[in-house]
């Protein structure tokens, strides 16, 4: 009778720890994520000049896994980023040097106005995540920081304004460029309170390549919103 009673608290104990862990295993969460930024490039040909605003988004559907009933977690998932850069230089074709770079629009002799001119680059990415984030508060404190892979899925460019100096307005896109880099690595990170949060992304390798602008990388800041 007392091995069964002693056995039968052995059992009791058992599933009662592992219920209890169940209990307090941290649910997984911050799977939907929307980020607006804006991209700070540095290293870029001599004498070009850039907007201060930079503007791009990014779309990640992210898979938590809790790491037993810490606060801690990893998480892996699917994104879809943009990155633009506004300046006073085309990335268009150069014949002598047979490749596409930046070229000043205009000179000393012709000047252009133009309301929009810029290079838009945008990937698919894979993001891998290290998490922390806190229970039991009135709001989520977290922090995310990881890597982002990105595949690039298209590349262009587009001007709106004068086709000639004191001619007529256009607007053009053009979406064959080359010298351009097909994948993205970089950190990235998180850190907020509640459902709004700062994120940042920092470019690790080259984004052009054998062109005037071999050399460009950026850094993104912005806001990240946790949908779900």
């Amino acid at each position: 009778m007392k091995k069964k009673f002693l056995l039968f608290a052995a059992f009791a104990f058992f599933f009662t720890g592992v219920f209890s862990q169940e209990e307090t295993k941290m649910r997984a969460s911050d799977r939907f994520i929307f980020s607006i930024f804006t991209d700070v490039w540095s290293n870029l040909p001599d004498g070009m000049e850039t907007n201060t605003i930079n503007r791009g988004v990014s779309l990640d559907y992210i898979q938590e896994f809790p790491i037993s009933t810490s606060n801690f977690s990893i998480a892996a998932g699917l994104g879809f980023s943009s990155h633009n850069l506004y300046s006073d230089n085309w990335y268009m074709h150069d014949f002598e040097n047979d490749n596409h770079s930046f070229t000043p629009i205009g000179d000393a002799e012709f000047e252009f106005e133009y309301d929009k001119n810029k290079i838009s680059l945008n990937y698919i990415n894979i993001p891998v995540e290290f998490r922390y984030r806190t229970r039991n508060t009135p709001r989520t404190f977290r922090i995310h920081a990881g890597i982002k892979g990105g595949l690039l899925v298209n590349a262009h460019t587009k001007y709106v304004g004068e086709d000639v100096p004191n001619g007529r307005d256009t607007k053009f896109k053009e979406g064959k460029l080359d010298n351009i880099e097909t994948f993205l690595l970089g950190f990235h990170g998180r850190i907020g309170y509640g459902r709004v949060n700062l994120n940042t992304f920092i470019s690790l390798n080259n984004i052009f390549s054998d062109n005037n602008a071999a050399d460009a990388e950026f850094m993104s800041l912005g806001l990240s919103f946790i949908i779900f």
